[in-house]
Order: C-alpha cells, then structure tokens, then sequence
C-alpha cells in the first residue's frame, strides 16, 4: 500500500496528471466542435503540458534514480517530439506555442522573479487560465483562421471555468506560497473566494447555454461536473489533503467525458 501511495505521488507531483487530465479538456472541446481527433495531437498538447509545469516547479521531488531517469527521458522525448511538430504547424498555431512560451516565462521570470507574473494574485490567476482556455480550446482548431461565434462562447465556458478552479487551489495554497506578495484569498479572504470562484462558475454555464440553446448530452455532462466543482469549492480548506486538490480537483474533465463516452457505449449496443 506505502509503495502504491508513492507511485501515485510521482504520478501527480511530476506533472503527469496534470498533463493527462488537460488532455481531458481537450478531448471535450472536440467533442464539443465535433473535430476529428488525431492521436498526434494529443500528445502534443501531453508534451507541451508536461514540460511547461515541469519549468514552472521549483523542485522536483523524485526520491529514486529509476524515477529521475524515467523523468529525464519523458523530458528528452517531450522536448525532441514538440521541436520536430512544431514545425509542421501552421502560422497561426505556432505564434500561439511561441506566446504560450513567453507567458509560462514571464509567469516565472527566472532573471527578475519581482516582475514575475505571479506575483500579483489576480494577473497569476489569468494567466494560468488563458493559457489552459488557449491550449485546449484554440490550439490546433482547424476552424481557428475564421472561428465561429460557437466556438467563441466555448473558450470563455472553458476560462471561466478555469479561473473557478484556480480559486480553489488558492484557497488550498492559502499563505503558503511565499514566493510572490499575497494569493487572493489572503487579501479577500477564503468566503470571499469562494462566492467568487463559484460567481465564475455560473458565468462559465451563461456562456455554456449561449451556445446550446437546447439541452443536450454534453450540456448535462458540463453541468454535473460544474456541480460537483462547487461542491469542490465550498468544501476545500486551506492545506486540504493531497488526494483532495491535487488528484481529485484536476481530475474534473473526467467526469463529463465518462457520461459522455458511455453514452456512445450504450447507442453502440
């Protein structure tokens, strides 16, 4: 059991999860726009995932050698496959990848880490947020050169959303994160945060509901995993467990793509 806990651990704190569930999120957004889904391209977006947070992190705390060589390999593919993609993107695409670099940079500055983006609590949030709603709602959209009004109100369902999820890990990160000023629920405390992040949830399924004006399948998925995300908020406590936040939180987008998958299920039998 200890050694099962430890391989969850490595899965998690190494980036993997947080990699394997964004692609959850991309998933959806097909699903969403009804695109036709390229395996590449997942694992583009697990790569770019990857190695972005494993930049951002500020330790990695990998115990055994197996494991600092299983990690150092992933690295050496993720940055090999997505320097050889890269250049088989389009223009449009690859100025996205260009501006998702900078703004992963200059979120943690490594030259003048007081003029990082996060240090200020509310620009930190929206960073992570856009990045995440640009990365699996505009990259690699084959309709991107004229994007529908549709696909418009998807992109903000996804960054509000997001920035109702980052206002949870806030509260559960509450003054333990010294590395910029204050987090936003130290200046307007965990009850303001979480009327907020649940205020953004709301404002995710107004725009959820501008583009299905009838209900649907997806429309029922997106609600349940959106309920169970507030439950997640009102429910998170500063320091909350590691399974709490880091796996179950980030875990969301499984949700609605299980509904939705067994669905196919059932119309294939």
């Amino acid at each position: 059991m200890k050694q099962v806990r430890k391989i969850i651990s490595a899965y998690v704190n190494q980036n993997y999860h947080v990699s394997l569930m964004l692609v959850f999120y991309f998933e959806l957004t097909n699903i969403y726009i009804e695109k036709q889904k390229t395996f590449k391209e997942y694992v583009l977006l697990f790569f770019l995932t990857f190695l972005a947070y494993g930049y951002l992190k500020k330790k990695l705390p990998i115990s055994k050698k197996q494991l600092n060589l299983f990690f150092c390999s992933m690295y050496f593919i993720g940055i090999l496959y997505t320097s050889i993609y890269f250049f088989y993107l389009d223009l449009i695409n690859m100025f996205l990848i260009v501006l998702l670099t900078c703004l992963s940079f200059f979120y943690r500055n490594p030259y003048f880490s007081n003029k990082s983006l996060r240090k200020n609590p509310i620009i930190k949030i929206l960073t992570i947020s856009i990045c995440w709603a640009l990365l699996t709602c505009i990259f690699l959209n084959p309709n991107l050169p004229k994007i529908t009004k549709f696909e418009v109100f998807h992109f903000f369902e996804r960054l509000f959303f997001i920035i109702s999820i980052c206002l949870l890990f806030e509260i559960n990160d509450y003054d333990e994160d010294s590395s910029f000023q204050m987090s936003f629920p130290n200046i307007y405390g965990i009850k303001a945060t979480r009327i907020v992040a649940i205020f953004f949830i709301y404002v995710s399924l107004y725009f959820l509901l501008q583009g299905f004006k009838d209900s649907s399948l997806y429309v029922i998925s997106i609600l349940t995993m959106s309920l169970l995300s507030q439950i997640l908020i009102l429910t998170v406590k500063p320091k909350s467990h590691f399974y709490f936040t880091r796996l179950w939180a980030e875990a969301l987008p499984i949700l609605p793509f299980l509904i939705l998958r067994f669905n196919l299920f059932i119309d294939f039998f």
